[in-house]
Order: structure tokens, then sequence, then C-alpha cells
């Protein structure tokens, strides 16, 4: 009784604490992939294989036809979005025959049409992208020779994009129309040849600095963490 007594005090004490604290306060969240998480991540596709082993995130294309695109997504659902100034890290992320890397995705308003579609930025190992909706086209050229990386940062704060790979900065822009950013995935690109099992990708850490957490999500980890 009294273990039961003294965990509800500390739950009561936090609660108080988070929603005095105001609305939502910065935390680091890590995944080293040592077991599947669908709380945490959702696949977004039907051409790819997504599987967690060893400590390691690995995709792979299993494209239903041949000559088509692929554009794949493992999206963070851990804590919902919009997000703002953060930083990712991912330890030795690499790739062979497709693109692989971090797509950073806001819902904008077409003033034509007067409807919402996804526009997107995709930093991959070795080359940056832009693209809008979900007909997505990878050009075949290569910004940089880089299939492989030991580590990848991206940082976003404001509309501004940082990107560096092995300690040495590539990007640095901005953009307006992204002040926040809705959604976080890896993402997985390619073109499928004759042979459709063509691409493959893996990674062995992923990790978020300065994710914004609310106190009712604060509130429900410490819960967890009380009952183990």
């Amino acid at each position: 009784m009294k273990n039961v007594v003294s965990v509800l005090m500390a739950c009561l004490t936090g609660l108080g604490a988070l929603l005095s604290a105001g609305d939502a306060s910065a935390v680091f969240w890590e995944d080293r992939f040592e077991r599947d998480a669908p709380e945490d991540w959702h696949h977004i596709g039907a051409d790819s294989i997504w599987e967690v082993a060893d400590g390691w995130l690995r995709v792979s294309v299993q494209a239903q036809t041949a000559w088509s695109l692929v554009f794949e997504r493992y999206q963070f659902i851990a804590y919902p979005g919009p997000y703002n100034d953060f930083t990712i890290t991912l330890e030795a992320p690499g790739a062979e025959h497709a693109r692989f890397g971090i797509a950073l995705a806001k819902r904008l308003l077409d003033p034509v049409t007067e409807t919402t579609e996804e526009g997107y930025y995709l930093f991959f190992t070795n080359d940056m992208q832009a693209v809008r909706g979900e007909a997505v086209f990878v050009e075949p050229g290569q910004r940089w020779n880089t299939d492989e990386l030991q580590q990848m940062e991206l940082r976003f704060r404001d509309g501004r994009f940082q990107l560096s790979a092995d300690g040495e900065a590539r990007l640095d822009f901005t953009d307006a129309n992204f002040d926040t950013i809705d959604t976080i995935a890896f993402v997985l690109a390619g073109f499928v040849a004759e042979d459709l099992n063509v691409g493959r990708a893996w990674v062995d850490r992923f990790s978020i600095d300065g994710l914004a957490v609310s106190p009712l999500r604060k509130l429900t980890t410490l819960w967890a963490d009380l009952k183990e």
C-alpha cells in the first residue's frame, strides 16, 4: 500500500511541476533500433520492407513492378508535430542502389486548387532535393559521392536548414514557407529497373535533440517509468 501511495504522490508532484513549467519543453529522444517499435514509427508505402535487427534499421526495396519509382517513408510518430528548433543525428547511414536519408515535410496550400499537399525536403547521404506531393521523381545526378557516412546531422529552426556530414558543413539555407515541420521520416527513394530487388539501406542510430514535448506527454512518460 505504501508503494502505491508513493507512486501516486510522485505522479501528482510531477504533474504539478510539469503544468507549472509552461506548455512545452525540449527533450532528447533516441532510438538505437534494438526492437520493433510500432508506437514510434509508421511505414508509408508498399514497395519496401523495413526491419529492426541487431541494433540496425534496415530497408530493402520490394517493388511490385519493374521500371517504377520508389518513394517510401518510415515516419516518426513517437511525438506528434509540428516540430521546430531541433537537431537530427544519424549514425552510420548508408545505401546501395537507392537514395536514403531524412525527409522533412510541411503541409502546404495550393492557392490555385485550394487543396493541401505535402512539400518535402529530402536530405540523402549523397544528395538533397525538394519535391511536392506524392509523385516524387528523384533525378539520377549526385551532389556528393558519399553513399555511406559515419554521421549525418540535420538542424532546423524557423525555416533554416543546416546539413553536415562527417563533421563537414554541406548546406545552409532558409525557406520562409517552412516555419515549422509537420512530419519527420526516414526516406528511401530510387528507380527500379528489371531487377525488382534493387535497393537497400541501413542506419545504426537515430536521435533528435530539442524535441518539444507537452506536459501531458511528459506525465505519461513519467508514469511509465514509475511503473517499471
